[in-house]
Formats: structure tokens, sequence, C-alpha cells
């Protein structure tokens, strides 16, 4: 008796094989909070070159700084503090209480930290220093700061406002512990980012649009999409490529827009609960922070050229 099947019988044992892996493969499309993502919609998992343990209730982190540190902002139990990650150790240094509204943070080329405030019908945006933490100054906001991103200039830190009816961003300038001009943006915005020339102002909202504003007019100069359900952006050190965070169902994926052709050229992977971005001071790598009331950590991915 022959061992080999028949034509029909290997045809459907090889079809069922196809079914099983497409469906394992679906499982694994939202990536983990833990450690590797999954670029939604696709079936390659991309592992994080580093994952740096951080505490549980991340809601933010600022920029990575040259001097080898990083500042998260956590948020448990109605009380917030920041908290300076050692990016060469890994290890947890400084923990700084700050206003139990914070919810946003930033930190400029010349270290000064930039922590956006909310309360019910105002805001603020507490300017600590850099190495230690200890706060500086706290410039008043007329409506809830919902982002703050700190220019490349050192100097200038841009805070994201508003109400249920209005949507503005704020300049404060770090040197004078003052808010300047005003630059109104659509009510959906979420995010914000300012390229490294500070003319251009990047509005991303909720609905996957972002807006191009010349800070200097205030004028729209283009309107284009960047992702499903955005929370989060950064720029390039170059200006020209936006990195958008996007949740995406129960995962999270950055889309890579080119500024100067407002098209998205690709999609990196970003683990599930991701909740900001950043870019890495030479350019060559994403910081995603990730949090939830139960996990923290920041997973580092290269940017592929």
């Amino acid at each position: 008796m022959s061992d080999r099947l028949p034509p029909t019988r290997r045809g459907a044992l090889l079809l069922l094989a196809l079914v099983a892996t497409g469906s394992l493969l679906a499982a694994c499309g939202g990536g983990s909070s833990a450690g590797t993502a999954t670029t939604a919609g696709t079936a390659s998992t991309v592992k994080p070159t580093r994952t740096y343990a951080g505490p549980a209730g991340l809601s933010g982190g600022g920029q990575p700084q040259p001097d080898g540190f990083m500042w998260l902002l956590a948020r448990m139990g109605g009380a917030a503090d920041i908290q300076q990650l050692n990016l060469t150790t890994g290890s947890i240094g400084q923990i700084i209480p700050v206003t139990a509204g914070a919810n946003s943070i930033s930190q400029s080329p010349s270290g000064v930290i930039g922590v956006g405030v909310a309360t019910a019908l105002t805001g603020a945006l507490e300017l600590r220093n850099g190495a230690s933490g200890a706060l500086v100054a706290t410039v008043p906001i007329g409506a809830p700061v919902k982002d703050v991103y700190a220019g490349a200039d050192g100097t200038t830190f841009y805070v994201l406002n508003g109400t249920t009816s209005s949507a503005s961003v704020s300049l404060v300038n770090s040197g004078t512990d003052r808010a300047s001009v005003s630059v109104p943006v659509p009510l959906d915005t979420v995010a914000v980012a300012v390229d490294p020339s500070g003319q251009n102002l990047f509005a991303v909202g909720s609905g996957g649009k972002v807006d191009q504003i010349t800070i200097g007019s205030g004028a729209v100069t283009a309107s284009y999409p960047v992702g499903h359900d955005p929370i989060a952006v950064a720029v390039s050190t170059s200006g020209s490529t936006l990195y958008v965070l996007n949740t995406v169902g129960a995962g999270a994926n950055v889309g890579v827009i080119d500024v100067a052709t407002e098209a998205q050229t690709k999609v990196l992977p970003a683990p599930a609960d991701s909740v900001a971005v950043q870019v890495s001071p030479d350019g060559g790598s994403l910081y995603v922070v990730v949090g939830t009331p139960t996990v923290g950590n920041v997973q580092v991915y290269a940017i592929a050229p």
C-alpha cells in the first residue's frame, strides 16, 4: 500500500495548515506592552533594541538628552511625579513630586523641563531644573494644558491648551518665565510638535489629520492625514519627518510622515499601551513610552533608513 496521500487530500490538509497559521499571526497583531511590537495589519514582529523598566502609571516622557538621561512623568492614585531615567544603566534616579494635575512633559536642548498642568478651568507650565527636577517657575496658562513641546532653540515651550469651545498653543519663554503669543489650533488637537526652525507648528487632531501652521502668522499652510486615532507626535532632528503615535484597536503603531510630500512613507511598530514617542538626539532611534496602572517601561526602536 502506498503511503502517499491523494492530491485532493493533500490539498485539503495544506489549506487547513494555512488557515491555522494565518489565525496565529493575526492573534499577534496588537503587539505587547511588555516586549516585542507588531505593526498593525502585518505579521512582521520587531523587537526593541532595548527596554527600560519604569514605574507603573507612566503617562509621558521628555526628549532623551545627550547626557544620557530622560525624564518620565508618572501618575498614580491622584498623585504625579517625574522620574529621571539613566539611559546608560537603566536605573531610575531622582523621583520628584509635581502638581497632581500634571499630564505632559518635555525637555529642551538646554536641559529645562516643562511639565504641563491642567485643572478644571485653567492650566500652568511648571519649569524645572533639568539636573535636579527642582521647580524654577510656574507660568499660568489661561486654559487646561493638554500637551507641551520644547523647541529646538532651548528656550521656547509650545503649550497646547484649550476648553470644549476653543484651543490654542501658547509660547512660553523659559528665560523670562512668561507666556507671549498664542496660536489658534483646531479644537480636536491632541498633540503638537514644532520643527527645528521654530517656524512651523504641527497640530495633530484626534480625527487623524495634522494641520501645519506658520507660527508668525497663524496661517494653515497644509493639512493632511497622519493615521488612525493619533495621541502623540515627534519631529525628526532635521524637521523633515513626523512620527505620529496612533492607536489601532488594542494595539498601536507609529506613522512616518514626509513633511515635504505630506504623505505617509511607512508604518513602524509600537507596543500596546503606548502613550508617548520621542526621537533620540542622533535621530536614529524612537523612544516609545508605555504605561498602564500596572505597567511602565520605555522601549527603543531603530529607525531604519
